[in-house]
């Protein structure tokens, strides 16, 4: 490129144009490549591009910067020979060091090559690098990749995923493999290595939302304090204005109790919902589980009324709420009802009675009398003398297990609809202290 002043203004112009646009960070590099008339590659702490311009290749092309681009061009991550490159020759402590660009000759490209670490807060986010394949790098090149090197750095800033003092390799790895929507297993076990995260056998992602105000560096920071016995084996990254954890557990097939009263206290102490996924074991199927824990989050906070409300939310108990959901957009909930149940409701609703609130604490606490009438605060002979009104109205004697499903199932639906809404909090038998009969 030309080396006047006025030339070199007008490019950053450019740029900071290409910024304001919030077009992203792909934008931004083409841009800066055009100006540069060179390519330029952005590579994320874990060796993957996160955005490259200016490598369009002719057939005939067969020089080492082009064979190398074709080896790497389907994966979007640096091939094993540039990874060598950068650990052999200490590129990586260079560039630490550095104040400003490098200019190095590259033998896997056989170029040479201007390399900066993009830092924000003290924390590398990752490295800009351009190649002279058009033409040999002059002062103006310098002055417009320094600028466009402090650019990109304000562009990966407002992704969201930096928080400060944050180790930087985990936490992007993880953000970028929620962004994917169908990540590559093999590319995925390898960036996985080069961040050093060795799961153990079970995952579950656990994601935490503030009740009010988005979950920003320093709330991530101390909410991380308050689960460091969790975190071990396990990755956190600030996404969508959550902290979303992906745990790792030796084959554990829900989250350990001893996890979610971490959890529960956490959430007390910081104003979050917290939500659980199911466990699974491929790193791959992030994304999917986020939005189980998400969902955990939109049903338990809204229906808490039948459940103890800790602020913590597992997917596995709320399921059938989302079955209900998608079956609301086909049919008329209420086919769901079972005929014994809507019965009992118009009983209730004609004499004034609780008969559907006192079959549905006695089915919540495993038909167990002493339990029901405890948490109704009724005498057992009361609670006794009500469950045979039950009886009577449905014409069931209570004691199939099929039966109870499909009236739990009915009085769910009905809960659902709003048609009902219990008073009570059923508890399981180890928070009531009470014996089994």
């Amino acid at each position: 490129m030309n080396t006047t002043g006025t030339d070199v203004r007008e490019s950053n112009e450019r740029l900071l144009k290409a910024l304001f646009s919030n077009r992203g960070l792909t934008h931004l590099v083409e841009v800066g490549a055009a100006e540069l008339g060179n390519p330029v590659l952005v590579v994320d702490p874990t060796y993957h591009y996160a955005a490259r311009a200016g490598i369009e290749l002719d057939d005939a092309d067969d020089s080492a910067f082009a064979r190398f681009v074709r080896s790497e061009s389907a994966d979007e991550v640096i091939a094993d020979e540039g990874i060598r490159y950068i650990k052999e020759t200490g590129v990586d402590e260079e560039l630490a060091r550095a104040h400003g660009a490098v200019l190095r000759h590259n033998p896997v490209y056989d170029l040479d090559t201007l390399t900066q670490d993009v830092v924000a807060e003290g924390i590398c986010l990752g490295r800009v690098m351009t190649l002279a394949k058009n033409h040999p790098f002059g002062e103006a090149d310098r002055a417009v990749f320094d600028r466009l090197v402090a650019l990109v750095a304000q562009e990966l800033q407002k992704g969201g995923f930096l928080s400060s003092k944050d180790s930087q390799a985990g936490p992007y790895f993880l953000a970028r493999l929620l962004d994917d929507e169908q990540p590559n297993p093999m590319h995925t076990a390898r960036r996985m290595k080069l961040v050093g995260f060795s799961p153990l056998s079970t995952l579950f992602v656990v994601t935490l939302r503030r009740r009010e105000g988005d979950m920003d560096g320093s709330c991530a920071q101390r909410v991380r304090a308050h689960l460091s016995g969790l975190l071990a084996h396990s990755l956190s990254t600030i996404y969508d204005n959550e902290l979303v954890c992906l745990l790792s557990r030796a084959d554990e097939p829900v989250l350990p109790a001893r996890d979610e009263e971490a959890l529960a206290r956490a959430a007390a102490s910081n104003g979050l919902l917290v939500g659980i996924s199911n466990a699974f074991s491929e790193v791959t199927d992030v994304r999917p589980h986020l939005e189980q824990a998400r969902s955990a989050i939109r049903y338990g906070s809204t229906y808490t009324k039948i459940l103890d409300d800790t602020g913590v939310y597992r997917y596995c108990e709320y399921t059938y709420m989302e079955m209900l959901d998608i079956c609301n957009d086909h049919v008329n909930l209420m086919n769901y009802c079972h005929p014994a149940i809507w019965a009992l409701w118009e009983y209730d609703q004609a004499h004034g009675t609780e008969l559907v609130e006192t079959l549905f604490a006695y089915m919540q606490n495993g038909c167990n009398t002493a339990r029901t009438s405890s948490l109704l605060s009724l005498h057992k002979n009361t609670l006794l003398y009500r469950l045979g009104r039950i009886r009577e109205v449905t014409g069931n004697d209570l004691a199939s297990g099929e039966d109870l499903f499909l009236f739990h199932l009915s009085i769910r639906v009905l809960l659902y609809l709003g048609i009902f809404e219990t008073r009570t909090k059923p508890r399981s038998s180890a928070d009531l202290h009470l014996p089994a009969e």
